[in-house]
């Protein structure tokens, strides 16, 4: 499986999200991925890390021009921006989730379930189908994060 990388992991010194600097703090974010490259089914993109000692408060995704693609969610193995290896991205936010323009936000109960660690996590996504290269294809994700 090829990894693919966000502009997040692309163009950053820094690869995990700002992290929330003591216990009950949350952050938001909001980021955009535009498919300059085709991602396959056969890869995984890597949207961004979590910060070591964070959980998911909220997950929401959307996309625009991209069909009615289903795709997986979740964390991915290895060392976050590492290409060379071969890395792989689980289930744990969606499983075959849409991906569309109306937006899909995961269930409080799923995000409850995923516990902090101490080491960043990266974020990956695999889709059911391939997504070709297309400056209007975009997937938007807005994410609220805290500390323990």
């Amino acid at each position: 499986m090829a990894t693919k990388q966000t502009t997040i992991f692309k163009g950053m010194a820094r690869r995990e999200l700002p992290s929330a600097h003591k216990a009950g703090e949350a952050q938001e974010v909001i980021i955009t991925h535009v498919f300059t490259e085709a991602v396959n089914t056969t890869d995984v993109l890597e949207l961004f890390a979590l910060p070591a000692g964070c959980r998911f408060l909220s997950f929401e995704f959307a996309a625009e021009n991209i069909g009615a693609i289903n795709a997986n969610i979740g964390f991915m193995t290895g060392v976050p921006g590492d290409i060379v290896t071969a890395r792989t991205s689980g289930t744990e936010l969606v499983s075959a989730g849409t991906l569309n323009t109306t937006g899909t936000e995961v269930a409080i109960a799923t995000l409850a379930a995923i516990t902090s660690t101490s080491d960043n996590r990266s974020i990956g996504i695999v889709p059911a189908a391939n997504i070709t290269a297309a400056s209007n294809k975009k997937l938007h994700l807005r994410v609220r994060y805290g500390r323990d």
